[in-house]
């Protein structure tokens, strides 16, 4: 009975951690949810040289891939502002997807961005944030859009 009272009282307090977020216009599959640290809502605040941590569950791909490679793209009306996920990060399959690759059609998965130390060019303006995931021959694996503000 104390697991279920802990589970119920945890769970309206993770839906309101849930952050809103669109499609990309690639059309590529998005997650039931996204979390980004303690945001909720419609804007996010990130603190530029501290952890970014966002977890994106429930993708569903229509293509399976051997690979994964992920990307950010920070933008202010409309213009990328030049913020870079660090080399090590890319490689979606060996740092992020959890489970690793290969992904499977039709099969959910989650995607986990960890950055220790968000480096950003601009600051305290309201960016649209991209991150996404791109398979094999450069499939759509998953794409989400939400908006930040960085201090």
């Amino acid at each position: 009975m104390l697991k279920f009272l802990l589970v119920a009282a945890l769970v309206p307090a993770m839906a309101m951690a849930a952050v809103n977020f669109r499609a990309c216009p690639n059309g590529a599959p998005t997650p039931t949810t996204l979390t980004v640290n303690a945001c909720s809502g419609s804007e996010c605040i990130l603190v530029a040289g501290q952890p970014v941590n966002a977890r994106a569950s429930g993708i569903v791909s229509p293509v399976g891939s051997a690979t994964a490679t992920a990307h950010i793209v920070a933008r202010v009306a409309g213009l990328d502002i030049g913020l870079e996920l660090p080399a090590e990060l890319e490689n979606a399959c060996v740092v992020g997807l959890v489970g690793g690759c290969p992904i499977v059609a039709g099969t959910a998965f989650d995607y986990v961005l960890f950055d220790d130390n968000l480096e950003v060019p601009a600051r305290d303006i309201p960016v649209e944030i991209e991150v996404g995931l791109t398979g094999d021959g450069g499939a759509a694996l998953a794409c989400v859009l939400f908006d930040a503000r960085i201090q």
